[in-house]
């Protein structure tokens, strides 16, 4: 668990006065290090005076925490409501970008904790043999692969089932433009920058001078920030998007995976040299180097899909040619990662051989290549001329140039590209057996394996584009093309000659960068089994590309008649036909974000759950490989939480090694950031799902789910009823558009795709008496800002109260048994716990009354489900307190709570001028431009947006 210091703002000048923490904890002194320079920045910039005036804001919100006192807060409220706009940029500012540093200074206590974690492991192994957990469910998740493998040799399979398990494994995660991340690429790229500063701070051989330096530099990097725009000035396009998702691949995913992998292969190897055996062996046979002196033993288990630039469900914006553009574009980053590759292997690879000791393979690879690139070749022999490995990585990184600029559509030589990935993995393996026959099987099996396992993980492609679109759309488009009119609308912007185009985008990538590069057609709210078959026969008039069509169940009706829905598919013989061709493997995703908004927080969760075990069972009987997509968000309203928790709880039997999982908004850059941190995740996933996978977790789980399923059925009901009746109920849309910044919301420019379904502009918010129109994201979103949190939580307390009413002390005390041993409702007990720790209803009250005696009768609602709730959990737990099991988090919350609060209390005050302002009130932009500003603010204390 991190530790951290109580962030004493942003804003002190003096380093005296910043931070509280011990003078060897690195948290404290990071965050006091850049609190300091911060506020010499805001004074050199802005002025002592508001710098002054952000240090009241802070100390009377510090204050007001500690107790209420109704003369302060109504000073506080009266000195924010007479600031002009221009002083209350200054405020907003300040908070905002202190969040973001310190956020940064968390994330490298983050990177300090895996790293001491990953020492106490070693060393524990080293000492003694590891304990094997007997309980697969109760334990806690392994969080590593080493620990995961270990158990699964520990369990009734034995040592075989850890390889096999292994050997099964298929990860793919699915980077979207879902719009929660609210930092502009230019501010992300500016804290990458800080975070380098600060590792080089860290070092311990770092000199005097160079020390000064960097503090110079930091104070420089903080001073672009503060006047860097914190909004961005133009609308984001589909092709932004793709940038920034890429820029993680550029900076941690292409060389975190063949880590991953590596990690995994020292955890599988088996006993190494001189008899060595068990787990303790097997490190010490890795930190000799023995498992790089051998082939590979894992294969690759990870994929990465992308629907940005692909996701058009709602997003005119997105279009053939951007999904054509997208592709070029993921072509362009991945092959400019080889050839980077195989240039610097050119540069070191520079063992001499004579050429009459030279490998015949080899010899042969090297006269193909002079025949391609005789002028290369001309070069080669001249400056390598007993260097074969040079010359032939030289020449692979030449081929891989022409080969980027042909698939990307620039100007290219005709000879000399890359067919496809086949290709370059055959020529990467006749190195390999050159190096060896060579006797330098620590370069074959180096780094030469590393770039063999990127190939076979990103190919040519680098990550599969899927494209979604709604099933209305595809009905309408059908019917358009019956009528002869391709020309017309189908959806807002899109005519049926472009759902068409797509199709027809989708067979061209096939041809151009290889059967994985596009083929996964996911559609949106499917009802019948038509919808599927629609799209093939859609399919079949453009071309007929090869795809794999993914049902996506997301509303209650559908979730609940999942397994019969997939049922009736896989019996439509013209389908089964063509999932032949596939190797008879089906996906079927789950929308975790629109079941929440329309069934509530228990009641989605448990139709996701029981849809799990509904289409696992289908697709047993009809002889089907099953992968079921989880289309999670980053919030807990929207299938948040941790990953491994959330994997180890899913349905019994729904896993067999396949995962795939969406990674959205702002969750991509938490988990991608930074390289140890991106491996720290991809190997908690990996573990849970090796896990999770195995028949004894399994066997373990069935019980649990056949006591656990009544239960779970009658608390859903109840929790779904007291959820409908509060935002069906009267007043509750104009309650929320007036309690919630959810109109301002819709205005930023967080993404390409509007608010919500079937709008080009910002929505009404149900306007006409409905929230279903709304998107998810907004909808989490506006609650999180208000500080209410209610998708992550309400329904849950009405559901025990009536539990408890029904069936008494017995039935609760059955409950809270069931939720020590049963994942699945752990997990959703613990992410309801962490969304009420986060909520704070006293802020969440001043929100409220924005909606003035009107909503009333929806806020009663919602203080007494939270009373309810809170109190029902401490007594399900066992806990005294929200969060008591994690100390440091319930902490890190406490500590940050004042500080958000500062921005609270401004955005409720610009909100009421704002909304007080005529339409064409010239003052109207710029306040609501600073309330975008405090939406920013509050989304980097809190950590999370929608």
């Amino acid at each position: 668990m991190r530790r951290r210091t109580e962030p004493n703002a942003a804003v002190k000048a003096e380093p005296a006065a910043i931070g509280t923490g011990r003078a060897r904890d690195p948290l404290a002194l990071e965050v006091r290090l850049l609190g300091s320079l911060l506020g010499q920045v805001i004074a050199e910039q802005a002025g002592r005076d508001l710098l002054d005036l952000v240090e009241r804001v802070r100390r009377a919100a510090i204050r007001l925490r500690q107790g209420d006192d109704p003369a302060l807060r109504a000073t506080l409220v009266a000195e924010l409501a007479a600031l002009d706009l221009d002083r209350a940029e200054v405020v907003v500012r300040a908070f905002s970008l202190y969040f973001r540093l310190v956020n940064l200074a968390e994330e490298r206590e983050l990177i300090r904790e895996a790293r001491r974690a990953e020492r106490e492991r070693s060393a524990g192994a080293s000492g003694r043999r590891r304990r094997r957990r007997r309980d697969a469910v109760a334990a806690e998740p392994a969080g590593s692969i080493d620990a995961a493998l270990d158990a699964l040799r520990g369990g009734p399979a034995g040592e075989g089932s850890a390889e096999s398990a292994l050997a099964d494994l298929r990860i793919r995660l699915v980077l979207t433009a879902h719009p929660t991340e609210a930092r502009r690429r230019t501010v992300l790229i500016a804290l990458r920058r800080i975070e380098r500063l600060l590792r080089r701070l860290a070092d311990r051989d770092i000199g005097a001078g160079e020390d000064r330096d960097v503090r110079r530099r930091l104070r420089e990097e903080i001073t672009l920030l503060w006047r860097t725009a914190d909004l961005r000035s133009l609308a984001v396009s589909p092709l932004d998007e793709v940038r920034t998702a890429l820029a993680f691949f550029d900076e941690t995913l292409f060389s975190v995976v063949p880590r991953l992998y590596r990690a995994a292969d020292a955890a599988l190897a088996g006993p190494g040299p001189a008899g060595m055996g068990g787990a303790s062996a097997r490190r010490e046979a890795t930190d000799a180097g023995w498992t790089g002196t051998r082939p590979p033993l894992v294969a690759p288990f990870l994929a990465w899909n992308s629907w940005i630039g692909g996701d058009r469900d709602g997003n005119p914006a997105v279009t053939a040619e951007i999904s054509q553009q997208t592709l070029r574009i993921h072509a362009d980053h991945v092959l400019r990662g080889y050839e980077a590759v195989a240039t610097r292997l050119a540069q070191t690879i520079a063992a001499a051989t004579p050429a009459d000791r030279l490998d015949r393979p080899l010899a042969g690879r090297l006269a193909r290549d002079a025949e391609l690139l005789p002028d290369l070749d001309r070069q080669l022999r001249r400056r390598y001329p007993d260097e074969p490995y040079r010359q032939r990585f030289a020449f692979i990184a030449e081929r891989l140039r022409r080969t980027r600029a042909h698939l990307t559509g620039q100007a290219a030589p005709l000879t000399g590209r890359y067919a496809d990935a086949a290709e370059l993995d055959a020529e990467l393996d006749e190195v390999q057996a050159a190096l060896v026959g060579d006797g330098l099987e620590r370069v074959a099996w180096g780094e030469v394996a590393d770039l063999r396992w990127q190939l076979a993980t990103f190919g040519f492609h680098l990550a599969g584009l899927e494209v979604r679109q709604h099933s209305a759309v595809h009905r309408a488009t059908e019917a358009a093309l019956a009528d002869g009119e391709p020309g017309r609308e189908v959806a807002a912007g899109v005519t049926a000659a472009e759902v068409v185009e797509t199709l027809r985008t989708v067979a061209a990538a096939q041809a151009r960068l290889g059967p994985d590069a596009a083929g996964r057609y996911v559609i949106s709210f499917t009802q019948e089994p038509d919808d599927v078959a629609r799209v093939l026969r859609l399919a079949r008039s453009a071309g007929d590309p090869t795809l794999d069509v993914v049902p996506l169940f997301e509303d209650a009706a559908t979730l609940q008649r999942a397994g019969e829905i997939l049922d009736a598919i896989l019996r439509d013989p013209s389908y089964r036909a063509h999932l032949a061709s596939r190797g008879d493997r089906q996906e079927v995703m789950l929308g975790y974000s629109d079941s929440n908004k329309e069934s509530g927080y228990l009641a989605a969760n448990w139709l996701l759950h029981r849809a799990q075990s509904a289409l696992a069972a289908t697709a047993r009987a009809q002889g089907v490989e099953l992968t079921i997509f989880h289309g999670r968000g980053g919030a807990i309203g929207r299938g948040g939480g941790p990953a491994n928790r959330a994997i180890l709880g899913l349905a019994a039997g729904s896993l067999d090694g396949r995962l795939k999982l969406t990674e959205q908004g702002e969750v991509i850059a938490a988990n991608y950031a930074d390289d140890q941190i991106a491996r720290a995740h991809l190997e908690r996933v990996a573990a849970a799902t090796l896990v999770a996978s195995s028949p004894a977790h399994a066997a373990a789980l069935e019980p649990l789910e056949a006591a656990g399923g009544p239960i779970l059925d009658e608390l859903a009901a109840t929790s779904r009823a007291a959820y409908r009746a509060l935002v069906d109920g009267e007043g509750f849309v104009s309650f929320f558009r007036r309690a919630t910044p959810i109109d301002e919301i819709a205005t930023l420019r967080l993404g390409s795709r509007p608010a919500a379904r079937g709008r080009a502009t910002a929505p009404d918010a149900g306007a006409g008496g409905s929230i279903d129109e709304l998107r998810a994201i907004p909808w989490v979103f506006a609650w999180s800002q208000a500080r209410i949190e209610l998708p992550g939580w309400f329904g849950l307390g009405s559901a025990l109260d009536a539990y408890d009413a029904t069936h008494g002390p017995e039935g609760i005390v059955a409950l809270a048994r069931l939720y020590a041993r049963w994942p699945f409702l752990a997990s959703v007990v613990d992410n309801a716990e962490l969304a009420l720790a986060r909520a704070d209803l006293g802020v969440g009250r001043q929100y409220a009354a924005l909606a003035g005696p009107g909503g009333a009768v929806p806020w009663a609602a919602i203080e007494a489900e939270h009373a309810r709730t809170v109190a029902w959990l401490r007594r399900l737990t066992g806990r005294d307190r929200l969060l008591d099991r994690e100390p440091e988090l319930r902490r890190r919350l406490i500590l940050r709570d004042p500080y958000v609060d500062s921005l609270s209390e401004l955005q409720v005050t610009l909100l009421g001028r704002l909304r007080d302002r005529a339409p064409d009130d010239p003052e109207r932009p710029r306040l609501l431009r600073l309330v975008q500003l405090t939406v920013n603010g509050i989304a980097a204390g809190l950590q999370r947006t929608g």
